[in-house]
């Protein structure tokens, strides 16, 4: 088993274990599905896991793909299957960085009107995983 398997089976594992704790311990709301997926206008992507607390999904960016300008529903965390060299957009705000195999991050709501993108400026795919927790969930227009 690869490290980031293992890594990922950790954190899809605490990210179902705390959204049923804070979705029946305390807040049981109704989202519905399909609202909290994350959506690229250029890259698909492959439903993993969905249910009433949690969306996980896989996506491969080609390298030199942009993403399209998309949103992000509330309550995100990615993980990076493989050591990824990227650059994003917000509006005319630009960043390039690096993250390695196994990075894992906190992405809080993105609104269509951020204008905002990614592109892979490596020469391998980009292997992500995001999770979202439906709890709260805005969705990502």
């Amino acid at each position: 088993m690869s490290k980031a398997t293992f890594l990922l089976g950790l954190v899809v594992d605490a990210a179902v274990g705390i959204a049923g704790f804070w979705v029946s311990g305390k807040y049981l709301i109704y989202v519905d599905y399909g609202t909290c997926q994350q959506t690229y206008p250029n890259i698909a992507g492959k439903l993993l896991l969905e249910n009433d607390k949690v969306v996980v999904q896989r996506f491969s960016f080609p390298p030199g793909q942009w993403e399209g300008v998309h949103g992000h529903p509330s309550n995100q965390l990615y993980i990076h299957l493989n050591d990824a060299h990227w650059k994003v957009r917000y509006g005319e705000k630009i960043e390039a960085g690096r993250s390695p195999a196994g990075s894992v991050g906190w992405y809080g709501p993105v609104h269509l009107s951020e204008d905002h993108e990614s592109v892979n400026m490596g020469d391998m795919p980009i292997e992500l995983i995001w999770v979202t927790l439906k709890e709260g969930c805005t969705g990502s227009s």
